[in-house]
């Protein structure tokens, strides 16, 4: 199954070229996981962060961009898991412009489960891994 949310671009999202600059399509993932705690997971991710004291920061990324994103442009960014580690997930995100449906980008971004307090990596808890299973994706999805 799939998590998806929708942006708009703004301007402050643009660069000189009049297109999306590129970190801001990580900024763009970035709030999808945030929103798909909250939207489909049943905690804000920052109650999770704060009040559970469990984050998963960034460890790894490969990403490839296709299409450009313009300012005013409405974007949906879809989620998937692509792997559940004993202490890592790996999330699929792909941006696609919905005004014509073209993937403007796609990264698999790999997270650690930590404990803030300390930033040590820990073992994903049963509570979270159950819950993060209804996101994975299927073995035909596996390989896009």
């Amino acid at each position: 199954m799939k998590y998806a949310t929708e942006f708009a671009v703004r301007f402050g999202d643009i660069d000189q070229a009049g297109v999306v600059y590129y970190p801001r399509f990580f900024h763009y993932f970035h709030q999808a996981f945030e929103s798909w705690f909250e939207d489909a997971l049943g905690v804000s991710y920052s109650e999770l962060v704060v009040a559970q004291d469990l984050g998963f920061p960034t460890v790894r990324l490969e990403t490839e961009f296709k299409a450009p994103l313009r300012y005013g442009d409405r974007i949906r960014i879809e989620l998937e898991l692509v792997d559940i580690g004993k202490k890592s997930l790996t999330v699929r995100y792909t941006a696609i412009r919905l005004s014509d449906g073209v993937i403007s980008a796609r990264a698999d971004i790999k997270t650690v489960a930590v404990r803030n307090d300390g930033f040590t990596s820990v073992t994903i808890p049963e509570q979270w891994r159950q819950r993060f299973e209804r996101f994975r994706a299927g073995p035909d999805e596996d390989n896009r």
